[in-house]
């Protein structure tokens, strides 16, 4: 077995750490190994059909080598597959754990709860455990055949939480993390969830120049630009961002453009829900770019816009006004830690198209959003992680 004294954990995810499947799980398993390196060992999914699956590899990830477990072979897709990659990740990593514990790494981070169910038939030094987002997965999820399990789902993962893990952090505000705990009627007891916010690399997300970025994107400097990042879906509430554009339009606002930076499986919803729009370039769908070009749409826009129905702790949104953006959001966990209501954009209380492209509209006329935004955004800057994660657990189980 190859040499794993620098190896302080082992992080299990049902994501490749690279670009699969896109969301704010990944995001956060990229930026934990980018402090980390060559401290941790990765178990995760496989979609180079040049690796090999059920064994301990070397894999390079952006320059740094890794030891890697493929536990499940994926092709990526936009496409809401037909069994849910939950299951499929869950069995494939019950399947392959013994193989997984033969590198004798006993502490383990993962933000995955579904994947708690096969680590909890095992023996571990430290669980280490961080919701992503503190709603019930379940009783939301896209495959609604399933949503009555919810409430089971939750207590099961509560129950574990409570036996295994020795901490438990949470991508949420207070009052998300209070309302898990009354639903789930306190089973944790005494045992506290701590506030751990997702964050943004400064290296990439910054303020730059707007008629720069807009010269860049071929957009002229009178357009009222909109931009909204994240993946396509009915939960990011992209059908409140469309109608908000149509209020705008019928309100006189005719050089104006939405343009949706990601991509996901409801994009054809989208060009259909939005024909007109779409055909006369009011509405763009952008797609998946590059994370080092989303700054250049964030920084051309007027209004960063968010109309999702919940959230854990909002990547996009903490990336956002790390590039000094004003914002329009809904009102999910973490809009009122992030965003400076009046000041640096609003957030809109109501599911209310008329509202939400009112508030747009007087966002426009915000002043000094640019040097707040920044200055807020300090605090979650993926500088400060290493320093987190060593206080709240690393420091507890490492003696040297």
């Amino acid at each position: 077995m190859q040499n794993t004294d620098k190896i302080k954990f082992l992080h299990i995810e049902s994501n490749n750490f690279q670009d699969f499947p896109l969301g704010g799980t990944l995001s956060f398993s990229r930026q934990l190994i980018g402090q980390f390196k060559g401290e941790i060992a990765l178990a995760g999914l496989i979609t180079d059909p040049q690796d090999p699956v059920g064994k301990w590899f070397r894999k390079d990830i952006e320059g740094v080598s890794f030891h890697y477990f493929g536990y499940g072979r994926f092709k990526k897709s936009n496409k809401r597959p037909v069994i849910p990659i939950r299951l499929k990740t869950w069995f494939y990593l019950l399947l392959y754990l013994p193989r997984i514990r033969a590198l004798k790494i006993r502490n383990v981070f993962t933000q995955s709860p579904h994947l708690l169910f096969a680590l909890n038939m095992f023996k571990w030094d430290s669980i280490c455990f961080c919701f992503a987002g503190i709603s019930n997965s379940i009783s939301n999820s896209r495959y609604k055949s399933l949503r009555f399990l919810g409430d089971l789902y939750e207590r099961s993962l509560f129950r574990i939480l409570k036996q295994k893990a020795d901490v438990i952090l949470a991508a949420a505000d207070k009052d998300a993390i209070m309302e898990a705990m009354t639903r789930t009627k306190n089973i944790l007891g005494e045992k506290q969830i701590e506030f751990f916010p997702t964050r943004f690399d400064p290296n990439i997300f910054y303020p730059r120049d707007k008629a720069e970025c807009r010269k860049i994107l071929d957009i002229d400097k009178q357009t009222l630009l909109l931009v909204t990042t994240g993946r396509l879906s009915w939960v990011k509430g992209w059908q409140l961002l469309s109608d908000s554009v149509r209020e705008l339009v019928n309100k006189g606002h005719k050089d104006i453009k939405l343009l949706f930076v990601g991509d996901g499986e409801d994009r054809e919803k989208i060009v259909n829900y939005n024909k007109y729009f779409i055909d006369n370039k009011i509405i763009e769908i952008v797609g998946h770019i590059e994370q080092g070009r989303i700054p250049i749409y964030l920084c051309a826009s007027d209004v960063v816009v968010f109309g999702s129905f919940f959230e854990g702790w909002p990547t996009s949104m903490v990336e956002a006004i790390a590039c000094g953006c004003t914002i329009v959001t809904t009102k999910v966990s973490g809009a009122s830690e992030i965003v400076i209501d009046g000041e640096t954009g609003f957030i809109v209380n109501d599911r209310n198209p008329s509202l939400f492209a009112e508030m747009i509209e007087k966002s426009i006329d915000l002043q000094g959003v640019i040097e707040h935004s920044v200055i807020n955004s300090r605090k979650f800057s993926v500088d400060r992680l290493r320093e987190d994660l060593n206080r709240l657990w690393l420091s507890k189980i490492l003696k040297n």
